[in-house]
């Protein structure tokens, strides 16, 4: 099956998915940033005008990820990805709602608009994410959605290793039962959510109760 080209635009409950633009990636670089431990999303590096030229035409190819950022009225809010080649199924990345936008349903809006474009690519293929254990306000979106953790391991995530050996017990500590010392390396506990294609997706405003 071929892939399925970059639309102009996703529409999705009041906001749209479109490819990634110079434009977009300006306003993207401007978003407040999460920190520790959700810091692997943050995109100061955007601020580089050479990372933002990298960044911007990885996010552009047509091979097998489609790049999107969620835009209201003009406003980048947030991003999202797929893989659309893993093995496990359609594998959503990058879910990605910087915290100014946080509250309004922005990550279910914008990934309910993309599966419902991808299911008519992929009939009866599932979706695919994962999860770290910390992310909790996250898995409510997700199960919103239909998603439900097929599987828990502990992984080795490389740059949040890096960041544990550099803060306090003390900053560790909110995520102390999500993270181990093994081996001579930190790992995090991981869910695998799976979503099977055609699951209910859960109404607008119980969804949105979940993630206040």
């Amino acid at each position: 099956m071929s892939r399925p080209k970059y639309p102009d635009s996703i529409p999705g409950e009041g906001l749209e998915l479109v490819p990634w633009s110079r434009e977009l990636v300006a306003q993207m670089a401007k978003w407040e940033e999460h920190g520790f431990p959700y810091h692997a999303f943050d995109l100061a590096h955007l601020k580089d005008p050479m990372q933002a030229s990298m960044a911007l035409a990885r996010a552009q190819e047509e091979g097998k990820h489609r790049q999107f950022v969620a835009v209201e009225d003009g406003l980048a809010v947030g991003r999202v990805a797929v893989n659309l080649d893993d093995e496990a199924g359609l594998y959503l990345w990058a879910v990605h709602v910087p915290p100014e936008h946080e509250g309004r349903g922005v990550a279910r809006r914008m990934l309910a608009a993309l599966m419902t474009w991808l299911e008519g690519y992929y009939p009866g293929r599932d979706f695919v994410l994962t999860s770290n254990g910390f992310a909790e306000n996250a898995h409510r979106t997700y199960r919103a959605l239909g998603f439900e953790i097929a599987e828990t391991r502990w992984h080795y995530d490389k740059e949040l290793a890096a960041r544990l050996w550099r803060v306090s017990p003390r900053e560790r500590d909110p995520i102390a039962r999500h993270i181990r010392f093994q081996s001579g390396r930190w790992q995090v506990r991981a869910h695998i959510f799976r979503r099977p294609w055609g699951a209910p997706v859960a109404p607008r405003e119980h969804a949105t109760a979940s993630q206040a």
